[in-house]
């Protein structure tokens, strides 16, 4: 029987980079997946010749653990515009980056969407959370102190207006957290901000699929077995591992990595293992997708909602067909619409609610869009209130020569998701 440096169980990205560090450390590995596709929560299905992801995704091209891991180029990304359109009252408020559109900005300033004390807080909270990143300051991956804030908490206590808070952040930060209410931990909020500040936030060509595709790629031919569930993994009186899969085969390794989610959803380990950790509570979101023969107007401008849940659905909109290639058929554009969390309607009730909040906006021409589909994700993002942070698995050391991997260990992101990959590799590699 052929014995493995590593066997990894999961193929999302935590899963991938795993992978890589140790095949560049010349260690054999073998990815167990039970789904037939990698990339776990980041993925894209084609449906009637539309690249649909699985939620309102983004990649920002300033993640630091994205530059080590991805080729950027062959990815062919397409960027969306910097700031966004808040619809505000039945209209669209432009907000733009003051350093890549300043004129803009001065005109968000003019008009009264922005009021110059906020216009300047943003400003300061800009370069602080940016020298906070390239100092190590600030790092989402660190366990949080006892006396970390919420986002909402280091907003106020930064002195933002009630009003540019729930103008800009609750509809802006609240789609990228799936909160309004921006309990999220101020150092995620942070860095996340610092991200935003200091490149783009991106669409691959063809879908975010692309991601993990890639990723596989760069392995060895092999590395990877798709529609492969595990069973179980039990210690073998010799030493190491053996991992057993549904269609019988039994593997051994020195070591095995299991994802987060091959936990929770399956009892793998052996009794006790797990007594210390709990599976992460879950943010859900759901995502619309529509296609019109008409580009609509935010063109490659992220719209965010700021309207009370009372005039509709919508969290954020967007073009990704305007942002990136290959998303939408010749000829048509592919348009998502991202679903507040508090709004309880049925699935086949939110194409006519949808339509109905964003005519204001766009006028008549929201009739002619047609529903594509629905897309409902259960596990989209773990919680990450201080609290939680706090109470999080301290180590992902399981047992001698047993790992556990995954985006809760780190900051739930494409590039908590890759850290925890590498530092899960990093791990079996002291251990070895």
């Amino acid at each position: 029987m052929k014995k493995f440096d590593c066997i990894i169980v999961g193929a999302g990205l935590s899963g991938l980079a795993c992978a890589r560090t140790l095949v560049e450390q010349a260690k054999s590995v073998l990815i167990l997946e039970s789904t037939d596709s990698p990339g776990g929560r980041v993925g894209t299905d084609t449906v009637n010749g539309f690249q649909i992801d699985r939620g309102f995704q983004v990649y920002l091209d300033s993640y630091p653990e994205g530059k080590k891991f991805l080729d950027y180029p062959s990815l062919n990304f397409g960027a969306f515009e910097p700031g966004a359109l808040v619809a505000h009252r039945g209209r669209l408020l432009p907000i733009s980056d003051p350093w890549r559109r300043p004129y803009a900005a001065i005109r968000s300033v003019l008009s009264g969407v922005v009021g110059v004390p906020d216009g300047l807080r943003v400003a300061y909270l800009r370069n602080q959370v940016m020298a906070g990143v390239r100092t190590g300051k600030i790092d989402p991956i660190s366990i949080s102190n006892d006396q970390e804030k919420t986002t909402r908490e280091e907003l106020v206590s930064r002195g933002f207006s009630s009003e540019f808070i729930q103008l800009f952040f609750e509809p802006f930060f609240g789609g990228v957290f799936l909160e309004r209410d921006l309990t999220t931990a101020s150092q995620v909020f942070e860095f996340t901000f610092a991200m935003f500040s200091l490149g783009s936030a991106c669409l691959p060509a063809g879908g975010m699929a692309a991601i993990p595709r890639q990723m596989v790629q760069k392995l060895p031919s092999g590395c990877l077995e798709t529609l492969a569930p595990v069973t179980k993994v039990v210690n073998e009186s010799v030493g190491g591992w053996e991992v057993a899969i549904a269609d019988g085969r039994r593997l051994c390794a020195g070591s095995v990595v299991i994802s987060a989610a091959a936990v929770e959803n399956t009892p793998l380990l052996p009794a006790g293992i797990l007594t210390t950790w709990t599976p992460p509570a879950w943010k859900s979101t759901r995502l619309v997708a529509f296609e019109s023969d008409k580009k609509p107007s935010c063109d490659k401008t992220l719209v965010v909602s700021s309207e009370p849940i009372e005039k509709g659905p919508i969290d954020n909109l967007s073009t990704p067909s305007a942002v990136a290639e290959g998303y939408a058929r010749e000829g048509k554009n592919l348009i998502y619409v991202s679903i507040r969390d508090d709004w309880e309607g049925e699935d086949e009730l939110l194409p006519v609610a949808i339509r109905k909040q964003a005519r204001a906006w766009f006028g008549a021409e929201v009739e002619q869009w047609n529903h594509v589909t629905t897309v409902s994700v259960p596990h989209a993002l773990p919680v990450e209130t201080p609290t939680s942070r706090r109470q999080r698995f301290q180590s992902n050391r399981l047992a001698p020569g047993l790992f556990l991997c995954g985006d809760h260990l780190t900051t739930s992101s494409i590039n908590g998701a890759l850290a925890a990959g590498r530092l899960a590799a990093e791990e079996v590699l002291r251990s070895a």
